[in-house]
C-alpha cells in the first residue's frame, strides 16, 4: 500500500528567499491540488513554466541500488554550479557529509512526501562563494510510483532579503513545507 498522500499547504509569505522558488512551489502545489496528492511527471507542462526550466532538476531514485540519478538538470543550474549534472549520480558529485545530508533530504522528500527548502553556500575552487536556495519536492513517475525528486535551484542575490543567510553546503537551513492534515490515500 502506498504511503498516504497529503495536499501541500500554501507556504506563508517570507518562506522563500527567491521569487523563482515561490513561483515554482506555487506551480507544483497547483499540480498537487489538481491531482489530489503528489503530482505525476506527466502533469508537468513545460510551456507553463518556460522561464523556470533552466533552474529545474529531476533526480530519480533507482529501485535496485537506491542511488539518485539526475535525469535532467537545467542550463541555469549548470551555470551556477559550474558543472553538468544530467546523467550523473549524486554520489559522483558529492561525498562525505554533503552526500549524506543531500541523500537524507532526497529520501525524506520521497518517504514522507514533503517539500524541503534549503539555503546552501557553495564555495568554488577559486574561493568564490555563492548562496543558493534549493527546493526539493516529490513527484511520481506513475500512479503510486513516487521515486522522482523535482527541484528548483535559485541563486540568492544580496538584495533578495534584508537578513541575508550565509552558510556552507553542510550547514543547511532546512524548512519542511508540511502538507495538509487530511491524508489522501489515492491520487
Amino acid at each position: 500500500m502506498a504511503a498516504p498522500q497529503m495536499l501541500a499547504e500554501q507556504a506563508p509569505a517570507g518562506t522563500f528567499h527567491s521569487p523563482r522558488s515561490r513561483e515554482f512551489y506555487d506551480y507544483w502545489r497547483r499540480l498537487a491540488l489538481k491531482r489530489g496528492g503528489v503530482p505525476l511527471r506527466d502533469d508537468l507542462d513545460p510551456a507553463e513554466i518556460a522561464s523556470l526550466l533552466p533552474f529545474l532538476f529531476i533526480a530519480e531514485k533507482e529501485p535496485d541500488s537506491g542511488r539518485f540519478h539526475f535525469r535532467l538538470t537545467g542550463t541555469g543550474i549548470t551555470e551556477i554550479m559550474g558543472l553538468e549534472h544530467t546523467n550523473r549520480y549524486l554520489d559522483e558529485l558529492l561525498d562525505g557529509e554533503d552526500l549524506e545530508n543531500v541523500t537524507a533530504m532526497f529520501d525524506q522528500v520521497l518517504g514522507r512526501r514533503v517539500c524541503i527548502r534549503s539555503v546552501e553556500g557553495l564555495t568554488y575552487d577559486d574561493r568564490s562563494y555563492v548562496r543558493v536556495e534549493i527546493l526539493r519536492m516529490p513527484m511520481c513517475a506513475g500512479a503510486g510510483d513516487c521515486r522522482l525528486v523535482i527541484g528548483c535551484l535559485s541563486r540568492i542575490e544580496n538584495d533578495c532579503r534584508p537578513n541575508s543567510i550565509t552558510g556552507a553546503v553542510k550547514d543547511k537551513q532546512v524548512i519542511h513545507i508540511e502538507n495538509d492534515r487530511l491524508p489522501r490515500t489515492a491520487f
